[in-house]
């Protein structure tokens, strides 16, 4: 091979490598497809009604959840109440039987007394 031939070889590689990698440009225009390359329309903006419902509906839901949670709160705090109640009750009970015994005590202790008191 000749030092032409060998340039020409290499200039083929090369011419096919650079066609493979470059990129081509049409001489014709290509169609658009109109629904393509229209930009997507945007969201409608929420109306005041639907932010007025999205907020009713909020401090509905927070009312009931509210609600719930201090009925249930007021009920375990009455029950508390009628459990301390209960035990007072209980304590006021004992305290009559003991102060029913001490007074039967004293009436014997006073009778005791005055028998001593005659001799």
């Amino acid at each position: 091979p000749t030092t032409m031939s060998i340039r020409r070889a290499g200039l083929a590689a090369h011419r096919r490598i650079f066609q493979q990698t470059r990129r081509a440009f049409s001489k014709e225009v290509a169609k658009v497809d109109e629904a393509a390359a229209m930009p997507p329309p945007k969201p409608k903006q929420s109306t005041l009604s639907q932010r007025f419902t999205a907020f009713l509906c909020g401090v509905g839901l927070t009312g009931a959840v509210g609600y719930v949670t201090l009925r249930r709160d007021i009920y375990e705090a009455s029950e508390g109440v009628e459990n301390n109640i209960k035990v007072l009750h209980n304590d006021v009970l004992m305290a009559t039987s003991k102060i029913a015994e001490v007074e039967a005590r004293m009436s014997k202790l006073e009778s005791k007394l005055q028998s001593l008191e005659n001799k």
